[in-house]
């Protein structure tokens, strides 16, 4: 299958967001995440864990650690069984887990194949150290096939409604990076990235900020203006806030400031990934590390 094109859903009405699972905090904050989206956007929910058999013991009687809690306990507990999950239950009929045969980053880049969205969690490697041993994260957004979400954890997010994950809403604006550029391949660009903004920010009743980065600083910036027509994204969703923003300085601080109290940044995912891309300091896996709200990439 050439990137860029994913199977469709029996029901086009209903997309679909997976969400990694391994267990600890940091997969269980994008679990809460994803949840609370899917529910916003009426999505459903599949919940992939990922089991590589050559790590799996032959031998009989060897029992591998269980996930704590397990998967059948996460999908009682979204659904409204005893937790103490405080979002709204979701349908029992919009959600699945899976246990996939494979390693993480290929079995999540494999469901995005029909999915909307993919959310995983990272436990925060420096960006030299991801690149080395191979970055779960780093894989799945260089090969998705739709939007990832990436989530920090311990300590990276304010608590909130929905425990240590910033859910975009009322009081987290979703901000989406856009940058100059000429022809009709970077306008679709664009507009996809700001379509899944706008998606997001829209469902979860959030305002909708477009920043650009000016990087000669502060007289440069005046110049500028957000290669963006905010009065069409306006007239298309009344009910939509939107404002723009230009920003001065270096690209990924300026972006990592400009979100530290947002629910969701969106940019456009690396045009080419793998551990080069990292070592060369490509903008968006510098905003998985650096960012202290949750990013969202768009190929």
């Amino acid at each position: 299958m050439v990137k860029g094109t994913r199977t469709q859903h029996a029901d086009p009405a209903c997309g679909q967001i997976v969400v990694g699972y391994e267990g600890p905090r940091a997969s269980q904050c994008a679990l809460v995440w994803a949840a609370a989206v899917s529910r916003a956007l009426d999505d459903s929910l599949k919940i992939v864990h990922a089991v590589e058999l050559d790590l799996v013991p032959s031998r009989r009687g060897y029992a591998l650690r269980p996930l704590s809690p397990s998967l059948e306990t996460v999908v009682e507990t979204l659904v409204g069984g005893p937790s103490t999950w405080s979002g709204p239950a979701l349908a029992r009929g919009r959600v699945h887990a899976v246990h996939a045969v494979g390693g993480p980053a290929a079995a999540l880049v494999d469901a995005s194949m029909s999915a909307e969205l993919v959310v995983l969690g990272t436990r925060g490697r420096g960006r030299t150290r991801s690149a080395i041993i191979g970055s779960v994260s780093n894989a799945v957004v260089a090969h998705a096939y739709c939007p990832v979400v990436v989530l920090h954890t311990f300590g990276r997010f304010s608590p909130g409604a929905s425990g240590d994950a910033r859910v975009p809403g009322p009081r987290g604006e979703v901000v989406c990076a856009v940058g100059g550029g000429d022809g009709d391949g970077h306008a679709a660009r664009t507009e996809r990235i700001v379509s899944a903004a706008v998606r997001i920010a829209v469902a979860c009743g959030a305002a909708l900020r477009l920043v650009t980065v000016a990087r000669g600083g502060a007289s440069d910036a005046a110049g500028q203006r957000i290669p963006y027509a905010v009065g069409a994204l306006t007239s298309q969703h009344p009910e939509l806030v939107v404002t723009a923003d230009i920003l001065a300085g270096e690209p990924v601080t300026a972006l990592a400031q400009a979100t530290a109290g947002s629910g969701l940044l969106v940019v456009g995912a690396p045009d080419r990934g793998g551990v080069g891309a990292v070592l060369a300091g490509h903008l968006p896996y510098q905003l998985i590390h650096d960012a202290t709200c949750p990013v969202m990439l768009v190929p």
